[in-house]
Protein backbone atom coordinates (compact mmCIF):
# COMPACT_ATOMS: atom_id res chain seq x y z
CA UNK A 1 0.00 0.00 0.00
CA UNK A 2 1.31 3.79 -0.37
CA UNK A 3 2.38 5.58 2.44
CA UNK A 4 0.97 8.76 3.31
CA UNK A 5 2.66 11.50 2.55
CA UNK A 6 2.17 14.62 5.25
CA UNK A 7 2.88 18.23 4.13
CA UNK A 8 5.18 19.51 6.81
CA UNK A 9 3.55 23.12 8.61
CA UNK A 10 5.40 26.21 7.69
CA UNK A 11 8.29 26.96 10.15
CA UNK A 12 6.69 28.94 13.26
CA UNK A 13 10.04 31.79 12.77
CA UNK A 14 8.32 33.13 9.75
CA UNK A 15 5.63 34.95 12.03
CA UNK A 16 8.27 35.95 14.42
CA UNK A 17 11.16 37.56 11.85
CA UNK A 18 8.19 39.64 9.97
CA UNK A 19 7.52 40.93 13.45
CA UNK A 20 11.14 41.55 14.24
CA UNK A 21 11.27 43.27 10.96
CA UNK A 22 8.17 45.67 11.59
CA UNK A 23 9.33 46.47 15.21
CA UNK A 24 12.65 47.12 13.03
CA UNK A 25 11.25 49.59 10.57
CA UNK A 26 9.95 51.31 13.44
CA UNK A 27 13.33 51.64 15.51
CA UNK A 28 14.37 53.01 12.10
CA UNK A 29 11.82 55.52 11.45
CA UNK A 30 12.29 57.02 15.02
CA UNK A 31 15.72 57.17 14.69
CA UNK A 32 15.96 58.88 10.77
CA UNK A 33 13.35 61.63 12.56
CA UNK A 34 16.38 61.84 15.37
CA UNK A 35 18.86 62.60 12.93
CA UNK A 36 16.51 65.07 11.12
CA UNK A 37 16.55 66.71 14.34
CA UNK A 38 19.88 67.17 15.00
CA UNK A 39 21.22 67.94 11.09
CA UNK A 40 21.06 71.45 11.56
CA UNK A 41 23.26 73.95 10.41
CA UNK A 42 25.12 75.20 13.69
CA UNK A 43 28.72 74.48 12.39
CA UNK A 44 28.56 76.78 9.75
CA UNK A 45 26.69 79.40 11.88
CA UNK A 46 29.41 79.03 14.50
CA UNK A 47 32.41 79.69 12.21
CA UNK A 48 30.14 82.84 11.16
CA UNK A 49 30.54 83.75 15.31
CA UNK A 50 33.60 82.83 15.64
CA UNK A 51 34.91 85.80 12.66
CA UNK A 52 32.87 88.40 14.76
CA UNK A 53 33.48 87.07 18.30
CA UNK A 54 34.36 90.56 19.70
CA UNK A 55 31.17 91.44 19.02
CA UNK A 56 29.60 89.80 22.04
CA UNK A 57 26.21 90.63 21.66
CA UNK A 58 25.81 90.26 18.41
CA UNK A 59 26.76 86.99 18.41
CA UNK A 60 25.01 85.57 21.71
CA UNK A 61 21.44 87.82 20.24
CA UNK A 62 22.59 85.60 16.87
CA UNK A 63 23.17 82.21 19.05
CA UNK A 64 19.74 83.29 20.88
CA UNK A 65 18.09 83.52 17.84
CA UNK A 66 19.41 79.96 16.25
CA UNK A 67 18.81 78.50 19.85
CA UNK A 68 15.37 79.33 20.03
CA UNK A 69 15.12 78.04 16.60
CA UNK A 70 16.70 74.66 17.37
CA UNK A 71 14.61 74.69 20.13
CA UNK A 72 10.68 74.69 18.88
CA UNK A 73 12.56 72.32 16.45
CA UNK A 74 13.39 70.22 18.67
CA UNK A 75 10.11 70.89 20.86
CA UNK A 76 7.86 70.38 17.40
CA UNK A 77 9.88 66.86 16.58
CA UNK A 78 9.69 65.67 20.07
CA UNK A 79 5.86 65.57 19.74
CA UNK A 80 6.19 63.92 16.34
CA UNK A 81 8.13 60.99 18.25
CA UNK A 82 5.43 61.27 21.38
CA UNK A 83 2.87 60.66 18.60
CA UNK A 84 5.20 57.55 17.01
CA UNK A 85 5.16 56.05 20.70
CA UNK A 86 8.70 56.80 20.56
CA UNK A 87 11.15 57.49 23.33
CA UNK A 88 11.63 61.23 24.07
CA UNK A 89 13.35 60.85 27.13
CA UNK A 90 16.95 62.10 25.75
CA UNK A 91 15.07 64.50 23.54
CA UNK A 92 13.43 65.91 26.07
CA UNK A 93 16.50 66.51 27.93
CA UNK A 94 18.32 67.56 25.73
CA UNK A 95 15.68 70.49 24.86
CA UNK A 96 15.67 71.10 28.72
CA UNK A 97 19.84 71.67 28.46
CA UNK A 98 19.30 74.00 25.79
CA UNK A 99 16.53 76.13 26.94
CA UNK A 100 18.51 76.61 30.04
CA UNK A 101 21.80 77.63 28.50
CA UNK A 102 19.93 80.23 26.24
CA UNK A 103 18.00 81.53 29.22
CA UNK A 104 21.47 81.77 31.02
CA UNK A 105 23.10 83.55 28.16
CA UNK A 106 20.48 86.15 28.09
CA UNK A 107 21.74 86.64 32.28
CA UNK A 108 25.21 86.95 31.56
CA UNK A 109 25.98 88.80 28.37
CA UNK A 110 29.15 89.92 30.45
CA UNK A 111 29.74 86.66 29.93
CA UNK A 112 29.23 86.01 26.45
CA UNK A 113 32.60 84.33 25.29
CA UNK A 114 31.92 81.70 28.65
CA UNK A 115 28.32 81.15 27.53
CA UNK A 116 29.15 80.90 23.44
CA UNK A 117 31.76 77.88 24.48
CA UNK A 118 29.68 76.36 26.27
CA UNK A 119 26.70 76.75 23.96
CA UNK A 120 29.09 75.24 21.17
CA UNK A 121 29.53 72.20 23.88
CA UNK A 122 26.25 71.49 23.75
CA UNK A 123 25.97 71.73 20.11
CA UNK A 124 28.48 69.90 20.00
CA UNK A 125 27.16 67.23 21.86
CA UNK A 126 23.86 67.02 19.83
CA UNK A 127 26.36 66.64 16.82
CA UNK A 128 27.42 63.87 18.63
CA UNK A 129 24.19 62.26 19.49
CA UNK A 130 23.31 62.84 15.51
CA UNK A 131 26.60 60.73 14.90
CA UNK A 132 25.77 58.01 16.92
CA UNK A 133 21.78 57.64 15.36
CA UNK A 134 23.79 57.94 12.41
CA UNK A 135 25.70 55.00 13.16
CA UNK A 136 22.47 53.16 14.75
CA UNK A 137 20.76 53.71 11.09
CA UNK A 138 23.31 52.10 9.38
CA UNK A 139 23.45 49.17 11.87
CA UNK A 140 19.52 49.11 11.61
CA UNK A 141 19.77 49.13 8.11
CA UNK A 142 22.02 45.81 7.78
CA UNK A 143 20.09 44.12 10.35
CA UNK A 144 17.11 45.06 8.33
CA UNK A 145 19.20 43.40 5.09
CA UNK A 146 19.85 40.24 7.00
CA UNK A 147 16.59 39.69 7.81
CA UNK A 148 14.98 39.96 4.65
CA UNK A 149 17.39 38.11 3.17
CA UNK A 150 16.93 35.18 5.75
CA UNK A 151 13.08 35.49 5.26
CA UNK A 152 13.38 35.37 1.46
CA UNK A 153 15.85 31.99 2.02
CA UNK A 154 12.82 30.26 4.16
CA UNK A 155 10.17 31.87 1.42
CA UNK A 156 12.07 29.87 -1.15
CA UNK A 157 12.68 27.03 0.97
CA UNK A 158 9.19 26.78 2.04
CA UNK A 159 7.80 27.07 -2.16
CA UNK A 160 10.71 24.64 -3.12
CA UNK A 161 9.10 21.59 -0.20
CA UNK A 162 5.60 22.56 -0.99
CA UNK A 163 6.29 21.77 -4.85
CA UNK A 164 8.44 18.73 -3.74
CA UNK A 165 5.55 17.71 -1.74
CA UNK A 166 3.09 18.78 -4.75
CA UNK A 167 5.14 16.32 -7.58
CA UNK A 168 4.93 13.71 -4.25
CA UNK A 169 1.66 13.48 -4.04
CA UNK A 170 0.84 14.12 -7.54
CA UNK A 171 3.07 10.85 -7.89
CA UNK A 172 1.08 9.08 -5.56
CA UNK A 173 -2.11 9.90 -6.88
CA UNK A 174 -0.60 8.61 -10.55
CA UNK A 175 0.71 5.28 -9.22
CA UNK A 176 -2.94 4.72 -6.92
CA UNK A 177 -5.09 5.35 -10.30
CA UNK A 178 -2.18 3.05 -11.77
CA UNK A 179 -3.06 0.27 -9.54
CA UNK A 180 -6.00 0.61 -9.41
CA UNK A 181 -6.54 0.39 -13.24
CA UNK A 182 -3.88 -2.78 -12.99
CA UNK A 183 -6.29 -4.49 -10.21
CA UNK A 184 -9.41 -3.87 -12.24
CA UNK A 185 -10.68 -7.09 -13.15
CA UNK A 186 -11.78 -8.15 -17.25
CA UNK A 187 -13.94 -10.17 -18.02
CA UNK A 188 -13.58 -11.83 -21.63
CA UNK A 189 -13.80 -15.08 -23.84
CA UNK A 190 -18.16 -14.76 -24.18
CA UNK A 191 -19.73 -17.53 -24.72
CA UNK A 192 -24.06 -16.98 -25.12
CA UNK A 193 -25.97 -20.37 -25.82
CA UNK A 194 -29.50 -20.59 -25.70
CA UNK A 195 -31.57 -23.14 -23.90
CA UNK A 196 -34.39 -24.74 -25.57
CA UNK A 197 -37.55 -25.60 -22.91
CA UNK A 198 -36.12 -29.30 -22.72
CA UNK A 199 -32.54 -28.31 -22.01
CA UNK A 200 -31.13 -28.19 -25.47
CA UNK A 201 -28.90 -25.93 -27.09
CA UNK A 202 -29.94 -24.02 -29.43
CA UNK A 203 -28.46 -23.73 -32.54
CA UNK A 204 -27.19 -20.73 -34.88
CA UNK A 205 -26.24 -17.43 -34.42
CA UNK A 206 -29.46 -15.88 -33.96
CA UNK A 207 -32.40 -17.31 -31.78
CA UNK A 208 -35.84 -17.43 -32.37
CA UNK A 209 -37.58 -16.02 -29.77
CA UNK A 210 -40.12 -18.54 -29.32
CA UNK A 211 -37.73 -21.19 -28.92
CA UNK A 212 -35.89 -19.84 -26.03
CA UNK A 213 -36.46 -20.83 -22.31
CA UNK A 214 -33.37 -19.98 -20.83
CA UNK A 215 -29.72 -18.15 -21.70
CA UNK A 216 -26.41 -19.93 -20.32
CA UNK A 217 -23.90 -16.92 -20.39
CA UNK A 218 -20.06 -18.15 -19.44
CA UNK A 219 -17.37 -15.98 -20.03
CA UNK A 220 -13.78 -16.34 -18.09
CA UNK A 221 -12.07 -13.89 -15.38
CA UNK A 222 -8.73 -13.07 -16.01
CA UNK A 223 -5.68 -13.49 -13.91
CA UNK A 224 -4.54 -10.68 -11.93
CA UNK A 225 -1.78 -10.65 -9.42
CA UNK A 226 -2.44 -6.55 -8.92
CA UNK A 227 -6.28 -7.76 -6.95
CA UNK A 228 -6.96 -8.60 -3.76
CA UNK A 229 -7.79 -12.39 -3.41
CA UNK A 230 -10.94 -13.05 -1.84
CA UNK A 231 -15.27 -12.80 -2.75
CA UNK A 232 -16.62 -11.10 -5.66
CA UNK A 233 -20.05 -10.05 -6.25
CA UNK A 234 -20.60 -10.63 -9.97
CA UNK A 235 -23.37 -8.59 -11.97
CA UNK A 236 -25.42 -9.64 -15.04
CA UNK A 237 -27.17 -7.02 -16.56
CA UNK A 238 -28.96 -7.95 -19.81
CA UNK A 239 -29.97 -4.80 -22.14
CA UNK A 240 -32.90 -5.00 -24.35
CA UNK A 241 -33.00 -3.41 -27.97
CA UNK A 242 -34.85 -0.40 -26.82
CA UNK A 243 -32.21 -0.47 -23.98
CA UNK A 244 -34.69 -1.42 -20.81
CA UNK A 245 -32.93 -3.41 -18.57
CA UNK A 246 -34.09 -7.10 -17.60
CA UNK A 247 -34.61 -7.54 -13.34
CA UNK A 248 -37.05 -9.14 -11.43
CA UNK A 249 -37.21 -9.48 -8.06
CA UNK A 250 -38.13 -13.06 -7.91
CA UNK A 251 -35.50 -14.37 -9.88
CA UNK A 252 -32.86 -12.75 -7.80
CA UNK A 253 -32.84 -8.97 -10.05
CA UNK A 254 -32.18 -5.96 -8.35
CA UNK A 255 -30.12 -2.95 -8.45
CA UNK A 256 -26.83 -0.99 -7.41
CA UNK A 257 -25.24 2.33 -7.93
CA UNK A 258 -22.84 3.16 -10.94
CA UNK A 259 -21.29 6.49 -12.03
CA UNK A 260 -23.53 8.49 -9.48
CA UNK A 261 -27.16 6.51 -10.72
CA UNK A 262 -28.88 3.43 -9.77
CA UNK A 263 -29.09 0.76 -12.25
CA UNK A 264 -30.69 -3.30 -12.25
CA UNK A 265 -29.76 -6.49 -12.99
CA UNK A 266 -30.88 -9.99 -13.94
CA UNK A 267 -28.72 -11.82 -11.30
CA UNK A 268 -25.63 -11.93 -9.04
CA UNK A 269 -23.15 -14.36 -7.64
CA UNK A 270 -20.66 -14.54 -5.50
CA UNK A 271 -17.36 -15.98 -6.52
CA UNK A 272 -13.98 -16.86 -5.11
CA UNK A 273 -11.30 -14.88 -6.96
CA UNK A 274 -7.94 -16.38 -6.93
CA UNK A 275 -5.91 -14.27 -8.88
CA UNK A 276 -5.98 -17.11 -11.63
CA UNK A 277 -7.88 -17.58 -14.65
CA UNK A 278 -11.37 -19.37 -13.77
CA UNK A 279 -14.81 -19.11 -15.68
CA UNK A 280 -18.12 -18.17 -14.83
CA UNK A 281 -21.83 -19.28 -15.65
CA UNK A 282 -24.76 -17.39 -15.36
CA UNK A 283 -28.57 -19.64 -16.82
CA UNK A 284 -30.89 -16.90 -16.81
CA UNK A 285 -34.62 -17.65 -17.45
CA UNK A 286 -36.37 -14.57 -18.68
CA UNK A 287 -40.29 -15.88 -18.13
CA UNK A 288 -41.74 -14.58 -21.34
CA UNK A 289 -40.41 -14.06 -25.08
CA UNK A 290 -37.59 -11.91 -25.92
CA UNK A 291 -37.81 -8.92 -28.23
CA UNK A 292 -36.59 -9.48 -31.61
CA UNK A 293 -33.23 -7.45 -32.08
CA UNK A 294 -30.03 -7.25 -30.57
CA UNK A 295 -29.76 -7.84 -26.77
CA UNK A 296 -26.19 -6.46 -24.57
CA UNK A 297 -24.55 -8.50 -22.03
CA UNK A 298 -22.95 -6.07 -19.15
CA UNK A 299 -20.85 -7.99 -16.42
CA UNK A 300 -20.27 -5.41 -13.45
CA UNK A 301 -18.09 -6.49 -10.02
CA UNK A 302 -16.60 -3.59 -7.37
CA UNK A 303 -18.76 -0.70 -8.85
CA UNK A 304 -17.06 -1.24 -12.55
CA UNK A 305 -18.24 -2.77 -15.93
CA UNK A 306 -15.40 -5.46 -16.67
CA UNK A 307 -16.83 -6.74 -19.76
CA UNK A 308 -19.81 -6.89 -22.61
CA UNK A 309 -21.50 -9.26 -25.39
CA UNK A 310 -24.07 -9.20 -27.33
CA UNK A 311 -26.93 -12.26 -29.03
CA UNK A 312 -29.54 -11.66 -31.68
CA UNK A 313 -33.06 -12.71 -30.85
CA UNK A 314 -34.71 -13.24 -34.50
CA UNK A 315 -39.13 -13.66 -34.86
Amino acid sequence: MAQKVTKPEDPKKSGNNRGLLIAFIIILFAINVIQLFFNLKQNSEIKQQKATINDGKKRIDSLTTELNKAIEDLKAKKEEIAKLQGDTTELGAKIRELEAARDQALRSAANYRTKYENIQSQIDAANRIRERAMAEVEKYKAMLEEKEKQIIAQKQTIVAREDSISKILQQKNILEDKVQKASKLAAYDFKIVALSPKGKPLSGDEFKAKKVDKLKITFTLGENEVAEKGGREIFLRIIEPDGASLFDLSTGGGSFQYDGKEIFYAMKQKVLFDNKKQPVSFEYKKGSSYKPGQHRVEIYTEGTKIGEAVFKIKK
